[in-house]
């Protein structure tokens, strides 16, 4: 049992109302169950019941059991004092408010029909990838695409929230967030850590500074980087790129931040052309081409002038070579259409989210939608299920909806909070 499910139930009232009593034997009469609240404080807000024919008006709280209110330390917060009823799955302790009034409780255990109670186990219980994968089919095309809708905007929200932080310590600077933001996802999976320190290490101010100059733009990523202080012989493009390092570092020392190492990268299974190296080179490249990023990536764009822009090449030393340390193949190092594809994904879309909150224009949340439509869909594990279960998978859309729905709620077990689910507990 979840307190998922008895927010569900108390949502929908989903349990035997008759000769309705609170655990001290007061007759309730719910008027108003409240608006679900999904920030801290109280479950529900602004409720209204009956106690004894006295109207009450403040919030509703819910767990599995009274002494969870204990447990949660809710009667040391002031957020809690207006609680007017307790509704809880077992009622095993007496609760008091911080003033040491009782909390009216109200116990569902044998209030709620086993069948239901049986239809969420069933869900929750499942060992499938997706609890419901067996009833997927069963529900309408409108409940799903809605659901994966409101579960992909729930993501690019969060997605934003992580950006708005470095958004507010780059003072409200759209141009530098969005150059962290870049950088930060040039890492990908593997290198993601090692690239947002190196967005720290090299202000965007040096950066747009020194961009006209290639040679200058790759000694400031390389040497912030860590991969100018170990020298190889007869490698005249290093060794070019270490003096403009050792010049710039030391005429900015007080703008550079904290220089990463060398060892802060990963190179093991990674295939040569992912080598974190080659992003930096690749990197370099794009930040030398494009004077404005925020109004590059906000623009009403068109998606085959972004994979264009964006699927870079590098300086003509990384054609033979993967690292600084030895000579390769010849071979073009240009950003992959997947690559790019990805970047596009985890850099455009969460960037006109935040923009759309910061600026209360919701227009721009569209546009992050309409960008989603536009690119390609990925596929992995997770979009290769709901393919099996019939569903289609076209753009960037369908699969960072799947990916939401999976990871927000196939996989927490939060059935009771997902559309879906709710539609087949209604079953």
């Amino acid at each position: 049992m979840q307190e998922d499910f008895l927010h569900y139930i108390w949502r929908f009232q989903h349990f035997n109302r008759e000769q309705l009593q609170t655990s001290d034997g007061a007759r309730v009469q719910v008027l108003k169950t409240g608006f679900w609240n999904k920030n801290a404080g109280p479950d529900f807000l602004e409720a209204k019941v009956l106690l004894n024919n006295i109207e009450w008006n403040g919030h509703v709280e819910i767990h599995l059991k009274s002494s969870d209110w204990e447990n949660h330390q809710h009667q040391t917060d002031e957020a809690y004092n207006n609680v007017i009823l307790h509704v809880v799955w077992k009622d095993d302790r007496p609760i008091l408010r911080k003033d040491g009034t009782a909390i009216p409780t109200l116990e569902l255990k044998n209030r709620v029909d086993l069948e239901l109670t049986g239809r969420y186990k069933q869900l929750v219980l499942a060992e499938t990838k997706i609890p419901c994968q067996p009833f997927w089919p069963e529900v309408s095309d409108l409940t799903k695409s809605s659901m994966l809708e409101r579960a992909l905007v729930e993501r690019l929200e969060q997605k934003s929230e992580d950006i708005k932080e470095v958004y507010r310590k780059l003072n409200g600077d759209w141009e530098a967030a969005t150059y962290h933001l870049l950088v930060s996802n040039f890492g990908f999976k593997v290198n993601k850590v090692a690239f947002d320190a190196l967005a720290y290490a090299l202000p965007y101010q040096l950066v747009k500074k020194y961009r006209h100059n290639s040679t200058q733009l790759n000694a400031l990523l390389f040497g912030a980087a860590g991969f100018l202080e170990q020298l190889y012989s007869d490698n005249e493009y290093q060794l070019t790129l270490q003096k403009e390092w050792q010049f710039l570092s030391h005429k900015h020392k007080n703008q550079l931040g904290a220089q990463l190492h060398q060892s802060q990268w990963r190179f093991l299974r990674l295939r040569p052309a992912n080598f974190p190296t080659i992003r930096i080179a690749q990197l370099a490249q794009l930040l030398h081409q494009q004077t404005h990023l925020f109004d590059w990536l906000k623009a009403d764009f068109s998606m085959k002038q972004l994979m264009k822009d964006i699927t870079v090449v590098p300086d003509d030393y990384w054609r033979n070579h993967y690292t600084f340390e030895k000579e390769s193949d010849e071979k073009r190092k240009k950003l992959g259409k997947s690559s790019a594809n990805i970047l596009l994904i985890n850099t455009v879309p969460v960037l006109l989210a935040l923009y759309a909150k910061q600026t209360d224009q919701p227009t721009y949340m569209e546009k992050a939608l309409d960008a989603l439509q536009l690119l390609s869909a990925e596929h992995n594990s997770i979009t290769r299920v709901f393919a099996e279960l019939g569903s289609k998978n076209r753009s960037a859309f369908d699969s960072q909806s799947y990916i939401a729905l999976y990871n927000t709620y196939c996989q927490k077990k939060r059935c009771a909070n997902c559309s879906v689910g709710i539609s087949i507990l209604k079953t």
